[in-house]
């Protein structure tokens, strides 16, 4: 009898101080729910989607989220697409991105913009891991991601949010409380509407830049992976650098990343060798010097779409995303 008292009694504690940890977790954490740079709310989004809802999936970092325009995507042709990015998303990342994504989806095409290839850091600091990783839900690939992203010492607080934001008291506001992950949603499908114009962008020709420089050990191991985990899925991967303005030095190593794609049978786009025939004008189209802006999006995607053979003789079928693309359009056509 003091035996089943006992472990009623350790269950009751238990059922209780997990209760009370997954509350302060969720209070405490950091949020972005609001705004061009409401992360939380488009994670959030994604896996709050019906299940196997969309046709295409857009990986990678900012460069993915401020090109791709799945509203523009689907109000031309009915194709569901989502942008599952995060800011400087490194390979390892994007990997157990593309697991969690498949789990809940099954597209026909997985979208992969390859900046991050160009960087050689084994571990990026904390604003990038912990952007990547909050508001992935706990599971056994959200502690391999957290191995893989930080040194030992420092792994912890990427799976247990709590132990990162646990002095964060001060600075809760109502939204804080107010958040439920379940009810999150993004209209936009995960891309960013950015509205503002720079006038400084400089694009590079770089048709006569042939060389390459070899990847890191570890983005080569992640690349292979993606493309491994892809074939097993019967996932058509797309490798692609949307429009960036890149350097010389970090197309030798999307050169390089031609090379391998090529020996694996995947395909692979530098779209930055194709400005003109995109339309895109450098004062008018890009946010800042690095990224499109909603304008230059809208132009680049409706580029993809015409380049790439998926999207012939597709033609919108329902009309369930109306109101979220009519409210991007009333924020596009704001003065």
């Amino acid at each position: 009898m003091k035996t089943a008292r006992r472990i009623v009694a350790t269950a009751l504690f238990l059922t209780i101080f997990l209760s009370l940890f997954s509350l302060c977790d969720r209070i405490l954490s950091r949020k972005e729910t609001e705004g061009w740079w409401n992360v939380t709310a488009k994670i959030d989004g994604f896996y709050n989607s019906p299940k196997n809802e969309y046709d295409i999936i857009f990986f990678g970092s900012s460069n993915t989220y401020c090109s791709f325009n799945p509203l523009v995507i689907w109000e031309k042709t009915g194709v569901k697409s989502y942008v599952f990015a995060t800011q400087q998303q490194p390979l390892w990342a994007t990997y157990y991105y593309m697991k969690d994504a498949f789990k809940r989806q099954n597209p026909d095409i997985a979208v992969l913009d390859i900046l991050m290839l160009s960087k050689n850091d084994e571990y990026y600091d904390d604003g990038v891991n912990y952007t990547f990783c909050d508001n992935m839900p706990l599971s056994a690939d959200k502690v391999r991601l957290a191995r893989v992203s930080a040194p030992k010492g420092e792994r912890l607080g990427l799976v247990l949010r709590f132990l990162k934001y646990h002095t964060r008291w001060s600075e809760l506001k109502k939204e804080d409380f107010a958040y439920r992950r379940k009810n999150m949603q993004d209209y936009s499908k995960g891309f960013y509407v950015l509205t503002s114009k720079c006038n400084t962008a400089v694009h590079y020709d770089l048709k006569n830049v042939t060389e390459t420089e070899p990847l890191s050990e570890k983005n080569r191991e992640y690349l292979e992976k993606i493309i491994d985990l892809c074939n097993k899925k019967n996932v058509r991967l797309m490798l692609v650098k949307a429009p960036s303005n890149s350097t010389e030095e970090e197309k030798r190593y999307y050169n390089q990343a031609e090379n391998i794609a090529k020996e694996k049978g995947v395909e692979f786009v530098d779209y930055n060798m194709y400005y003109d025939e995109i339309g895109l004008d450098m004062a008018a189209d890009f946010f800042d010097e690095r990224h499109l802006n909603i304008y230059g999006a809208e132009k680049f995607t409706e580029y993809f779409m015409e380049t790439t053979d998926y999207f012939k003789d597709k033609t919108r079928i329902d009309e369930d995303w109306r109101s979220d693309y009519e409210r991007y359009v009333g924020e596009r056509d704001k003065k």
